[in-house]
């Protein structure tokens, strides 16, 4: 195991600055031991529209240049640093610096065939296709050990021996249609135990700052995690389970074989990104599951309706139960060193 870095080079001219970054990391990591080497150091190059790329008119008029300069910062690098074989992370000036940067790393690199000057973005496909391939481990993403502490200061005075539930709600200004449906989760929420379960709602980070929606009034918001991503990790880590809506950070979570997770609306035949054709494209299979997911993650294909989301709950927690009496090695695994 050589103790040189994998370069991996996360080019803002074809890389989007949202938490697919997650999907990044890990494939990194993946070429990382690949290559037998010890750690990955992240590499951010900038893209040639004041740092950035350009973007269609629609989505810069929602997410204008400083609000993906902030979510660079926010959520893309705080992403990296989730990778326990994470060695450190650069943000470069230029692109020069970065053909610079990429000559001296040889092969060394992620993307394999990287080259600044005709940059290449990472695929979900690539991901998929190795899981069902054979690689044994893909969901390495963790949370950090203070980040855990933290989380367990926050329930101290609220678990109170329940188990911790989960929602993260989707409510953003773009593709609105692929958003929470806000009631039923609050109706799934307000019919569960609560002598038995602690639900706790994360919001949509852009909506954190908001009032709390009506329909989750006087239910339990952990504002923090919306805005701290490892925090958010900590959090999913720790719970009992954790569900909502087809969104980024959830796909986070399913990258983190220590998290459970049940996630609806994988397909909104209204939104391009998320038609079926778009989805096979990144190379789901519709209907099917994560190929690296384990026996606690799930995958519905069905709308967050609340008969919808209270059967698959059921169904998940007597597998959840089943696991900790005959098989406690899938609550959880270690993330490889090699």
């Amino acid at each position: 195991m050589s103790d040189e870095p994998l370069y991996a080079f996360y080019d803002l001219q074809v890389a989007p600055i949202t938490y697919d970054a997650s999907w990044f990391a890990v494939m990194a990591d993946l070429t990382r031991r690949r290559l037998g080497l010890e750690r990955v150091h992240f590499v951010i190059v900038p893209g040639n529209k004041g740092g950035l790329r350009e973007e269609r008119s629609a989505y810069e008029a929602v997410l204008d240049a400083d609000f993906r300069r902030w979510r660079l910062h926010n959520v893309v690098v705080p992403v990296f640093t989730l990778l326990p074989a994470c060695a450190g992370y650069s943000v470069l000036p230029s692109r020069a610096a970065a053909a610079r940067l990429r000559a001296a790393a040889g092969r060394r690199v992620y993307p394999l065939h990287y080259e600044p000057a005709l940059p290449v973005a990472h695929h979900h496909s690539e991901l998929l296709s190795a899981a069902r391939a054979g690689e044994p481990v893909i969901g390495v993403l963790r949370s950090s050990a203070q980040g855990l502490r933290y989380v367990e200061r926050w329930l101290a005075s609220r678990l109170r021996g329940r188990r911790l539930v989960t929602i993260t709600l989707r409510d953003y200004a773009f593709m609105t249609a692929r958003n929470s449906n806000l009631d039923a989760w609050a109706a799934f929420a307000r019919r569960l135990d609560p002598a038995k379960y602690l639900v706790v709602f994360v919001l949509d980070t852009d909506r954190t700052l908001d009032p709390v929606p009506s329909a989750i009034e006087n239910l339990e918001v952990f504002r923090e995690p919306s805005w701290n991503v490892g925090l958010r990790m900590a959090l999913y880590e720790s719970s009992y389970l954790n569900l909502g809506v087809n969104n980024g950070p959830l796909f986070m979570c399913a990258l983190n074989a220590c998290a459970r997770l049940l996630m609806f609306k994988l397909v909104t035949p209204s939104v391009p990104q998320t038609t079926e054709e778009f989805i096979r494209q990144l190379g789901f299979e519709i209907g099917g599951q994560l190929p690296f997911a384990t026996p606690l993650q799930r995958l519905v294909w069905e709308d967050d309706a609340l008969e919808v989301i209270e059967r698959e709950f059921n169904t998940m927690v007597a597998r959840i139960e089943t696991a900790e009496d005959t098989e406690p090695s899938l609550v959880g695994s270690a993330p490889p060193s090699a």
